[in-house]
């Protein structure tokens, strides 16, 4: 498929508006262009296939990248939770990458800012202990260099044994006694020790 452009508008610092001769309008972010000069963004320019593919890739980077600041702009979000949602809604791989690339180098994607954010959102209404916590952020993509980094800080803000006592008196008003309780308290992420001592 080749590409005969119409029009181009710059719409933006890095952001240009094209009009092909084939109809539809779409937004290039130029930086997403990998083989193509934007210099070569001209009225009028014929583009051969794979010159072709790499403006639609980069077009297509664009409307990832828009997608992804909507969610950004309502809550932290971690980027393989968003890499997963982009693709899920049709997303080529590469121009998902391109855009989330864009985003965390301009610090408006962080992993460590979602770490930081979703262990205080969680911790409110759930009492659990440094291995429970630690899976959870493993299990939604985060490094485990920023996941240790994280949990250690908010461990420096709020007390473990704490979160257990409570965690405790918690899991006894449900009902849940002896080995079950027991039970409940690992699975919650604490330690056999700290849950020991919070039983004395």
């Amino acid at each position: 498929m080749e590409l005969s452009v119409v029009s181009v508008k710059q719409v933006g610092t890095d952001c240009v508006e094209i009009t092909s001769s084939e109809g539809p309008v779409f937004f290039v972010r130029t930086s997403y262009l990998q083989s193509v000069s934007p210099d070569a963004l001209t009225e009028g320019a014929l583009f051969d296939e794979s010159q072709a593919e790499d403006i639609v890739r980069a077009g297509e980077a664009f409307a990832v990248e828009k997608k992804c600041e909507g969610l950004l702009a309502r809550c932290e979000q971690c980027r393989a939770g968003l890499e997963r949602k982009m693709q899920q809604k049709g997303f080529s791989k590469e121009a998902v990458s391109l855009a989330l690339d864009y985003l965390e180098g301009r610090n408006f994607l962080s992993d460590e800012r979602f770490a930081s954010s979703w262990l205080r959102i969680h911790a409110v209404n759930k009492y659990q202990g440094r291995s429970r916590l630690t899976s959870e952020l493993l299990s939604r993509g985060i490094s485990r260099s920023i996941t240790s980094r994280a949990v250690d800080e908010f461990f420096t803000e709020h007390d473990e044994e704490e979160f257990c006592r409570k965690a405790v008196e918690k899991a006894t008003r449900a009902g849940r006694t002896g080995d079950k309780l027991i039970k409940y308290l690992l699975d919650s992420g604490f330690s056999y020790r700290m849950i020991q001592n919070s039983l004395q």
